[in-house]
């Protein structure tokens, strides 16, 4: 039987093996030592997807909290809310501030109340705002852009100042 070529196996008495190219750990300099924090540990921080989080959170708010099923109701939806650029910064917002008021909850007995009054009461006005707000021209039964046969409303006209501008 042929030998098989055996991986070098380092010598451990050999005072060589295993030094820092720079000396020992104590004459290292911050920066070096970080370097091989940062060598030693190439963990890429992984973001988390909160998407899913949140269309379960608007499904599941909207079929419990809000009710504009009825004729007689004013307020105004869209069936393809995600197509709303405003309502989704709205919904979002509130969302967050909802998780946070929950983990707030529990050293703040009143977190998810101001939750209500502060973040979801007046976004809420806003977003079945059948005047004025997101989903004027829609109709929940209708559908997207029902009223403007799917035109968009003119957004607000917006010029980046000059470079050298300053507030």
């Amino acid at each position: 039987m042929a030998d098989v070529d055996e991986p070098d196996v380092p010598d451990v008495d050999d005072p060589g093996v295993g030094a820092l190219p720079g000396g020992d750990l104590d004459e290292l300099t911050d920066e070096e030592r970080d370097a091989l924090n940062d060598a030693d540990v190439e963990e890429e921080e992984e973001e988390f997807d909160l998407t899913p989080l949140f269309l379960e959170w608007v499904e599941e708010h909207l079929a419990v909290v809000e009710y504009t099923h009825s004729d007689k109701s004013t307020a105004a939806w869209c069936p393809e809310w995600w197509k709303h650029p405003e309502a989704v910064e709205r919904l979002w917002a509130s969302f967050e501030a909802r998780q946070q008021a929950k983990i707030d909850a529990a050293e703040h007995a009143d977190a998810l109340s101001d939750w209500w009054l502060t973040h979801w009461d007046r976004h809420a006005a806003i977003l079945f705002d059948a005047k004025a707000g997101p989903f004027r021209s829609c109709d929940r039964n209708l559908g997207h852009l029902h009223d403007t046969e799917g035109r968009r409303d003119q957004r607000v006209p917006y010029y980046a100042p000059p470079a050298d501008w300053q507030r």
